[in-house]
């Protein structure tokens, strides 16, 4: 399924990156979820990767 719509990034300081809009996330084993929120980790420490667990905080 391919996604339309306007799609928002915010950096959050010293934390993740927050995904506003209709998105499709491909995994490195080809599986796809369909999101309209999400929050990617950017700092590497997520035990749950790609997602923000709160790690960054630590």
């Amino acid at each position: 399924m391919e996604a339309q719509g306007k799609v928002k990034i915010k950096l959050i300081e010293n934390g993740p990156a927050k995904i506003e809009g209709p998105v499709t996330v491909i995994h490195p084993d080809g599986m796809e979820e369909d999101k309209s929120m999400c929050y990617i980790c950017r700092c590497t420490r997520s035990q749950n990767k790609p997602w923000c667990d709160g790690s960054h905080a630590k």
